[in-house]
């Protein structure tokens, strides 16, 4: 990546655009990035303003807007969802504009754009050298399929119907996981599990909306949701607060092969886990919950009582390289975000201004 970073230091030198302040889930082996990572902004929805940023290990500082001042001021577009790195190729799903941008890794520049079969894709995993999925809410924003993109012509193939909502995946036991957070308005209360040999798919109930999920050392898939809130209003419309007996809790779910073995329950509804991570070597979750960052051995049964960090954030990851955790703060939606950058024994190392709403990223 060396190159790479050459590169965009000069271009963005010229430009006069440096700024400084999810997990590339393949089902194949994931190497660490040597040099550095990508930070994913989403940018406000219908605002056009996602963008890609890089972490640069060698200089410690963050550059911004690497896509567009690699390819002559295009822009990424209408919030950026995920992005996964395959090879020498990364992945950028950009969710309203109804597209992937493909790029070099090494040299951030555009390769091509998957904007065909895409109506609402979110995130994207290889399968293998050939073959990646992606999820994808469709036009309505519920409607559920998996589409399968064949990695050398870079286009859609085929789709797969699911529940609604299909949003991150991981691969364990030679099987794709997929939540199901209902999409936008929906509901859901399955994983899906693929066969990535086949595309055939079965499911298994979990609990409401499961959302993120994470492979842990032994191969369980760990699954978070906030629950599902009903809330309460009289004859004249005015809010009168949480509906706790049609409301449930969120949750955090362990499965083992394709059993539900531990369900921990949220205190509180409304205020159910959300981002999910797993230390380096998979014994290790780290959870977002009631506006913190909790931090969890794999054998737990419940919820820590001292949150690990006392911070909530709008993307939260683990460094392969180093174990250090990040996590991304969005502010608001029209201004500049921050990654703040952990030990992994929780100490703050660093801060970094970024793109807007940084919401995840990718080695």
């Amino acid at each position: 990546m060396k190159s790479r970073l050459l590169r965009v230091i000069t271009l963005l030198a010229l430009s006069l655009s440096v700024f400084t302040a999810c997990d590339s889930n393949n089902g194949g082996e994931v190497l660490p990035a040597e040099d550095g990572f990508f930070i994913v902004n989403e940018g406000a929805f219908n605002g056009g303003n996602a963008s890609l940023s890089y972490y640069s290990r060698a200089t410690n500082e963050v550059s911004n807007y690497v896509f567009e001042t690699t390819n002559d001021g295009l822009p990424l577009g209408d919030q950026a969802q995920s992005m996964t790195v395959v090879g020498n190729r990364g992945y950028i799903v950009v969710q309203n504009s109804a597209k992937i941008e493909v790029i070099n890794s090494e040299t951030f520049e555009l390769v091509t754009t998957i904007n065909e079969g895409l109506p609402s894709p979110r995130y994207f995993m290889a399968v293998s050298d050939e073959k990646a999925y992606v999820t994808d809410w469709g036009a309505d924003g519920t409607t559920g399929t998996i589409k399968v993109i064949d990695l050398i012509e870079n286009t859609v193939i085929k789709s797969i119907e699911t529940d609604q909502g299909p949003n991150e995946m991981t691969f364990a036991n030679g099987k794709v996981f997929v939540g199901h957070n209902g999409g936008s308005g929906g509901y859901s209360n399955t994983v899906s599990i693929v066969d990535p040999e086949t595309d055939a798919l079965s499911s298994i109930e979990v609990g409401d909306n499961p959302s993120q999920l994470v492979a842990d050392a032994d191969d369980n898939i760990w699954v978070t949701s906030g629950g599902y809130t009903v809330y309460a209003f009289d004859n004249e419309g005015n809010y009168l607060g949480i509906d706790s007996a049609n409301s449930r809790p969120g949750y955090l779910a362990r499965i083992e092969g394709e059993q539900v073995t531990e369900k921990i329950n949220a205190e509180v509804i409304g205020t159910g886990p959300g981002h999910l991570a797993v230390s380096t070597d998979g014994n290790t979750l780290y959870v977002g919950y009631k506006s913190a960052v909790y931090r969890m051995e794999t054998s737990s049964t419940s919820f820590p009582e001292e949150a690990f960090i006392d911070k909530s954030f709008y993307g939260l990851g683990v460094d392969p390289a180093n174990g250090n955790i990040l996590g991304g703060e969005a502010l608001n939606f029209s201004s500049a975000g921050t990654v703040y950058r952990y030990s992994a024994t929780g100490d703050l190392i660093e801060e970094y201004t970024t793109g807007v709403a940084p919401n995840g990223f990718a080695f």
